[in-house]
């Protein structure tokens, strides 16, 4: 639970001007965190983190102009596929009391991932590079807690998918902080011409 106050405490103390759906995903990931943690609620710690890295895919989608419909619509298809994948192993050990949590909570993972991979292959810079990292290590971890959950793996798995929690979080962190200054520096240039 420790790891998303320190984020939020080091984004107050680093930006200026907060993104309120940062805030919010951050929010949806220490909700998610007490229902997994000290609630034990495993169907709610889903739903709210699902809700988090939704709100992550949203904010790539506000702050990717660049990417264009067309390369969007021609890399749906693919993604679809991709995003099936992970369900071919887990469909038959996944509790039906947690089976909607469970879908939506892989469609966050993957359309956040898909959503980021795109942002980085239309623009190639250190910004996009940052949210990569953030969505690859984001579909590991979904990946490694899906063993860990569905599969009755060992507890290494739920360690992995943690620090790749922790990674994924922390990179995205890096992309916000930057793509927001230099937006606002953006804004404050055109204001000034």
């Amino acid at each position: 639970m420790l790891p998303i106050p320190v984020i939020i405490l080091c984004y107050f103390l680093r930006v200026e001007v907060k993104n309120i759906l940062y805030l919010s995903a951050l929010t949806a990931f220490m909700i998610g965190d007490y229902f997994f943690i000290i609630g034990e609620e495993l169907e709610k710690g889903i739903a709210s983190s699902a809700v988090g890295l939704s709100i992550y895919g949203v904010i790539v989608l506000k702050q990717s102009h660049y990417i264009s419909t067309r390369r969007l619509l021609i890399n749906t298809i693919p993604f679809l596929l991709i995003y099936t994948v992970p369900f071919i192993f887990f469909i038959d050990q996944i509790n039906d009391d947690i089976f909607g949590e469970v879908v939506f909570y892989t469609f966050a993972v993957g359309s956040f991932s898909f959503m980021s991979i795109l942002a980085y292959v239309s623009k190639k810079n250190a910004v996009t590079q940052k949210l990569l990292l953030a969505g690859i290590s984001t579909v590991c971890m979904g990946i490694a807690y899906g063993i860990y959950l569905f599969m009755g793996f060992n507890s290494i798995y739920n360690v992995l998918a943690n620090t790749l929690f922790m990674y994924s979080n922390y990179k995205m962190w890096q992309y916000v902080i930057i793509k927001d200054s230099t937006t606002n520096e953006g804004e404050k240039e055109s204001i000034t011409l």
